[in-house]
């Protein structure tokens, strides 16, 4: 038997819930999966949207599927009354017969990774443009709170949470936010690590050369998040404690085996180019793969955009071609890439003829693949990009 905690705070689709639906479907059927998803944010709306309610309660009457919604949240947003209404299958946490939604989440995290003596988050998303910086502090109090060292890992845009003199005047100083964890985990006799990705800091202006010593240094940083080379920060991922991102899963095995790496399972949800996101996830799984953690790519939704067609770089234009960059990386050890067949045909799309080694599969594989480490006693990671 195996444990799945998924985690989203984006609008989910009712393209994702059939998908997700699917493969919980087709892993229940071995008798293999408990799973319980965590909703808060804009996530919550799919709950009382006509396009998605029914998905969300067929789920729910499924044995071993349980539904836990953020109810501070649900206020927020206005949707307590109609999901207390329309939907008494979802269990809303930080009610009166139920814990807080974060220490729940954390709680929930804690149990299936047992032992576990850390929990971190990945944050992609800068602050105040987006909420989900406010998620990873609220989620990293609840794991302070509950005697783990908080982990923080800031990649993509996420590196701005390390500004130095952050001053909103209408949302929580996230910077602040950030020195306050650390120095409580300090206090309290815990480590914590908090780094940001060195490609994404240089490029957006967070670690620059030093004339007089030749040397990058950290420029208008905090000193809480240590700029580091992807590689360091992906070798926590090595370790068996649970990292939570904006929309995140994963499952552990209850046998779990603690000398064995977690498979890193990364989900290309979004087109290809307008933003980082397919560049940052392809990076980070290549980035993974490389330094020994088994690494899976999965094209799906808007992701399989990458692989239709054929893609030109103009001339003038700096972008980084992903056609280019997934056929260079298809023989390398422990990384495998897959394309959601349901996805493509949905779209009325194909794979472009340079990618024939690129398997289709279906929900019923793809049930197959996130299973496939805990046959072998190890945790998957789920991210989504």
């Amino acid at each position: 038997m195996a444990s799945s905690t998924f985690f989203f705070s984006d609008l989910l689709s009712g393209e994702r819930l059939g998908w997700v639906g699917e493969t919980l479907r087709a892993s229940r059927a071995t008798g293999h999966l408990n799973t319980t998803v965590f909703l808060t944010g804009d996530a919550l709306y799919s709950l009382v949207d006509a396009r998605t309610r029914d998905s969300w309660r067929a789920l729910a009457e499924r044995d071993g599927i349980r539904i836990v919604a953020d109810g501070d949240e649900l206020e927020l947003h206005g949707l307590q009354g109609p999901v207390a209404s329309g939907s008494p299958w979802v269990t809303v946490a930080g009610s009166q017969d139920e814990a807080p939604f974060w220490q729940s989440l954390v709680s929930s995290l804690a149990v299936a990774w047992k032992g576990t003596k850390e929990a971190g988050f990945l944050l992609c998303e800068g602050p105040y443009m987006s909420r989900v910086t406010v998620y990873m502090v609220r989620f990293l109090s609840a794991v302070q709170a509950g005697s783990l060292s908080p982990e923080l890992y800031t990649y993509l845009d996420g590196v701005h949470a390390l500004h130095n003199g952050q001053r909103p005047s209408e949302f929580e100083n996230i910077g602040r936010a950030i020195a306050a964890i650390s120095a409580s985990a300090v206090q309290a006799g815990r480590d914590p690590w908090f780094a940001a990705c060195s490609r994404c800091a240089t490029a957006r202006g967070y670690y620059q050369m030093n004339p007089g010593t030749g040397f990058c240094e950290p420029a208008s940083a905090i000193e809480e998040i240590a700029i580091r080379p992807l590689k360091e920060i992906l070798s926590r991922f090595s370790g068996n404690l649970p990292v939570v991102s904006s929309a995140s899963g994963d499952v552990v095995p209850e046998a779990l085996q603690k000398d064995r790496v977690p498979r890193l399972v990364i989900f290309i949800a979004r087109p290809p180019y307008c933003a980082e996101w397919t560049f940052g996830g392809l990076s980070l799984a290549l980035a993974a793969a490389m330094g020994g953690i088994p690494a899976t790519v999965v094209f799906i939704e808007d992701g399989v955009y990458a692989l239709h067609g054929s893609h030109q770089v103009p001339a003038n234009d700096k972008v980084f071609n992903v056609q280019e960059m997934i056929a260079v990386t298809t023989d390398v050890p422990d990384l495998e890439y897959f394309v959601h067949g349901p996805s493509l045909e949905g779209r009325g799309v194909d794979l472009s003829p340079g990618f024939p080694m690129i398997p289709r599969i279906g929900n019923e594989d793809l049930a197959r693949e996130l299973l496939k480490a805990e046959r072998e006693g190890a945790a998957s990671r789920l991210i989504f990009f």
